[in-house]
């Protein structure tokens, strides 16, 4: 799942207003992609933008059209599908003034689903693996905190965390039986909850300050049962790695000539190929076959980047988006190798 924060967006305040969504344009950025579980079959990915809403494609990303019915914010900081998508057609945005919406009809229409949430500013919001029986979710706040939803977004609870900066979620894909959390915050560090989200501990042993922007993006491995491994993406000093389910981290980033992480996504075959993939602000993608230990370049563009997401069908398709300012987005379905840039601009 992607979970992504605007850089420089959440400092501010003052109280939530409505950020009206302007139609028919194209956006400045782009801030998440989610890609459905099915995308091998139905070819469904969205992206949230600043400040046009949603914008969604059915086609692999050729083709995209705006999916705003119901908004009243947009600037998405965050997006999220449902696990069960091929049945349940739905899909989470949490806007960075007014809260979450969901949708149930594939972005066709969007209803406001934040009754609870004491602040409307949510910079992440993450999925249950098992959503079709759970129906849970979290949502990280802007000095509030981390909020629980676990009847589908109907209404939210403050499960901890109430003076933080909640930038990134990562939930461990054995959730049903582990009940793992782990959320990055602006400037208090990393915390975890084994709980499903009733207590949480600081896990900062090995991270840097913080001083310097906090969190970006928390990763959990798709062998987590087995390997414990986590990374956690930071604005300013770089991804970390952690192979004790967070109870140590260290830098991993020799090769990398940038630290400012937007992105880190994983392999879902990483036990069998290593390949972890890095997005850097500046405009960068680098390539690890190790597990994330060393990185190589494997994409130089000359705008920011924003948000990197990789196909759940990775191993077969080899896709995967990164994207950020200009409208534009840079896809790859041969694993990184070559790479094509597509505009997200209203389908005439």
């Amino acid at each position: 799942m992607s979970v992504t924060v605007l850089f420089g967006c959440l400092g501010s305040s003052e109280e939530p207003t409505p950020t009206p969504v302007v139609i028919d344009c194209s956006p400045d950025d782009l801030i998440s992609f989610a890609f459905s579980p099915s995308f091998q079959d139905d070819g469904a990915i969205y992206v949230g933008t600043d400040p046009c809403g949603v914008f969604r494609s059915f086609d692999y990303g050729d083709t995209w059209s705006q999916s705003n019915e119901g908004l009243i914010d947009g600037v998405v900081t965050d997006v999220v599908m449902s696990t069960n998508f091929s049945n349940d057609n739905t899909v989470f945005i949490s806007t960075v003034r007014n809260g979450v919406f969901r949708s149930t009809n594939k972005g066709d229409l969007w209803e406001q689903t934040s009754r609870g949430l004491e602040r409307r500013s949510v910079a992440a919001i993450a999925i249950s693996p098992d959503y079709a029986s759970d129906r849970t979710l979290f949502a990280g706040t802007q000095f509030r905190g981390i909020f629980r939803s676990t009847n589908g977004g109907d209404s939210w609870e403050q499960v901890g965390l109430p003076s933080s900066n909640v930038l990134a979620i990562g939930i461990s894909p054995e959730y049903a039986t582990d009940r793992t959390v782990i959320a990055g915050t602006g400037r208090n560090g990393v915390f975890r909850s084994v709980d499903g989200g009733e207590s949480w501990e600081e896990i900062n042993r090995g991270l840097g300050t913080f001083e310097r922007g906090g969190a970006t993006v928390v990763r959990f491995s798709p062998d987590y049962a087995r390997d414990q491994t986590v990374f956690l993406g930071t604005k300013e000093e770089g991804p970390f790695k952690s192979t004790n389910g967070g109870n140590f981290w260290r830098p991993v980033d020799e090769g990398l000539t940038s630290l400012k992480t937007v992105g880190l996504v994983i392999s879902p075959n990483f036990r069998r190929d290593g390949l972890v993939f890095m997005a850097s602000l500046n405009g960068n993608v680098f390539v690890s076959n190790d597990q994330g230990e060393k990185y190589e370049n494997t994409l130089v563009k000359g705008r920011t980047f924003r948000t990197l997401e990789i196909s759940p069908n990775f191993a077969s398709d080899g896709t995967m988006f990164v994207g950020g300012s200009l409208s534009k987005f840079s896809r790859t379905t041969d694993g990184g190798t070559s790479w094509e840039d597509i505009e997200v601009e209203v389908d005439e």
